[in-house]
């Protein structure tokens, strides 16, 4: 003979019955896309080298070239075929403290292993890497117009 309070059940828990099977089905279902997704995503493509503004110290004339990993410069300049091409930074000042639309190349004394300050050869200012622009209120130098023929 078996009275009720012989037969011990346990206390039902907060995730038993239909809600337990649903946060499993919920569950596995993440579990299932998170893997279909990291086996199935392509790879993340290799980082294309950007072009750079290079200028050949024996033309002096600016170019662009995309270094590639592990080359260093100089690089070949497309004018001389000698490796005469160094990073340049750009300065857009005058003499008279004015800004210009056309820069000065410059290539900064570090770069050519020489010590000290790098001078700007046009305007006499100091040229640094990642070198500022002019602000937009400082005024524009006289840009030079063609006469009109009589």
């Amino acid at each position: 003979m078996t009275t009720d309070a012989a037969v011990r059940t346990r206390p039902a828990g907060p995730l038993s019955g239909p809600l337990g099977i649903l946060v499993f089905v919920l569950l596995f279902t993440a579990a299932g896309y998170l893997a279909y997704h990291t086996l199935t995503t392509a790879p993340i493509p290799e980082a294309e080298p950007l072009p750079t503004e290079f200028l050949c110290l024996e033309t002096k004339k600016p170019f662009e070239y995309a270094m590639k990993i592990g080359e260093k410069w100089p690089v070949v300049s497309p004018y001389t075929g000698k490796n005469t091409g160094y990073p340049v930074e750009k300065c857009y000042w005058t003499k008279d403290g004015k800004r210009k639309l056309e820069p000065t190349y410059v290539v900064l004394n570090q770069y050519l292993g020489k010590k000290g300050d790098t001078i700007c050869p046009d305007c006499g200012r100091l040229v640094v890497g990642h070198n500022p622009v002019p602000p937009e209120s400082v005024p524009l130098a006289d840009v030079p117009t063609t006469k009109p023929a009589p």
